[in-house]
């Protein structure tokens, strides 16, 4: 009974992006031209230099992009496509991310392309993405039983999830950022896993996660810093003193290390490859360029990654998605505000929030710095780059959840916007 209704929350997931899906047949204005390149071409990866493929520039004339400029043009055939004529000059902007995501999503969809009527690999790919929300919904679920937090509570913050349409558009759309709750689930389930018995074997298991969660995506180092910093803050209830802090910290700052050590190996990889053309660098690679640091930025950017799920592309009437998005976002962000400041959670709870609030500044200032330092960039940061703090924001806010009065209103908070969800989505039939 315990994964039975979780499993339930998991299949309205899976029901709400196959709407979408098959809905919203444009492709999304956030690069999935680019994403969908590297999913024809997984488990291989595409190099910076290389310009996308036929049957990704196929998939765009055929759906259009849902951007002005962009409507649907013929579906001509095969290998009459330039793809110096399509969006940032036909590069492969997502090149530095590597294969894990696209190589997962392309086994999953060629096996719902086999026994579903999904008629080609991106339909398949973007059904995929519900089977990765509702993965990340269940061992989200499971992160937080095995942390403590009462059944009621979890389901409740699971059915926010399922609401939110921050996780429903990267779910019905080919993007890394479909992993976003499922990678924080899988670390939040290692760091638990380790804690309840720290041998050797289980520090490896959790320092291998936070390795293969930031190879995903850079972003999602974040996610990585969360777990570190919690590691770092809190101490073995069991072992008070130095025994007890100083190995939770050396496995902090491994676990951390290391996955920064790996992403930063992998970026040389991508530096080793063939390049953009200097001479014909696209809009994307010289648009954000500034001959100054930006300090402005770092204010401006320093909250941005505490609410992930703030600025979804809207699908469907308007107003539904804003009143969506703003119920789930402002329960999860006054949940981990309430048990990180004002200690509303439990003493675990409470440092994991005050773990991720740190990591999600921390990080945005971060990426702020990286972007001046790496490319001499600027743009303001979009909130999804903090997606990989959702499952561990979840848990949190799970456990500020006391009482029957508690639990009832928080229920009834996350039926209507679950209700507000579903009819966006039928409205699209």
């Amino acid at each position: 009974m315990d994964i039975l209704l979780p499993a339930v929350l998991a299949f309205l997931a899976v029901v709400f992006v196959a709407l979408q899906v098959h809905a919203y047949t444009r492709l999304s204005p956030i690069d999935e031209l680019q994403h969908i390149d590297s999913l024809y071409r997984a488990p291989a990866a595409p190099a910076p230099g290389d310009r996308v493929g036929q049957q990704a520039m196929r998939q765009q004339d055929c759906r259009g992009v849902d951007a002005p400029g962009f409507e649907p043009g013929p579906c001509r055939p095969l290998g009459s496509f330039d793809p110096a004529t399509y969006q940032e000059k036909g590069y492969n902007t997502a090149a530095a991310n590597t294969p894990l995501y696209y190589t997962a999503t392309r086994g999953v969809a060629e096996v719902i392309q086999a026994v579903t009527p999904a008629d080609d690999l991106v339909t398949a790919g973007r059904l995929a993405g519900g089977v990765w929300l509702g993965l990340g919904l269940v061992l989200t679920y499971v992160a937080g039983r095995r942390r403590g937090v009462g059944r009621g509570p979890m389901l409740v913050v699971g059915a926010l999830l399922v609401a939110a349409p921050g996780l429903q558009f990267p779910g019905g759309t080919i993007t890394p950022d479909a992993w976003g709750l499922l990678v924080g689930a899988v670390l939040l389930l290692a760091l638990t896993w380790w804690e309840e018995r720290p041998t050797k074997a289980r520090t490896a298991v959790l320092v291998g996660a936070a390795v293969i969660v930031g190879l995903v995506k850079l972003t999602n180092l974040v996610g990585v810093a969360a777990i570190a910093f919690y590691l770092l803050l809190g101490r073995d209830r069991d072992e008070v003193g130095g025994p007890g802090r100083a190995r939770r910290a050396v496995t902090g700052v491994v676990t951390g290390g290391a996955a920064v050590l790996a992403a930063g190996a992998w970026l040389v990889v991508v530096s080793s490859r063939p390049q953009m053309n200097p001479d014909d660098l696209p809009d994307m690679v010289t648009r954000f360029q500034t001959p100054v640091f930006p300090w402005s930025g770092l204010l401006d950017n320093a909250l941005v990654l505490v609410q992930p799920l703030a600025a979804p592309v809207p699908v469907g009437t308007l107003n539904l998605t804003v009143m969506a998005t703003s119920i789930v976002s402002l329960v999860l962000v006054s949940g981990t505000v309430a048990a990180g400041v004002f200690g509303a959670a439990p003493e675990r709870s409470t440092t994991l929030a005050r773990a991720v609030l740190l990591a999600a500044v921390v990080g945005a200032l971060a990426l702020v710095v990286m972007g001046y330092v790496f490319s001499g960039s600027y743009f303001p940061l979009p909130p999804r780059y903090g997606m990989a703090l959702l499952a561990p924001m979840a848990v949190v806010t799970a456990a500020c959840v006391r009482g029957r009065t508690s639990l009832a209103v928080a229920g009834a908070v996350a039926a209507v916007a679950v209700a507000v969800s579903a009819v966006r989505l039928l409205q699209l039939l």
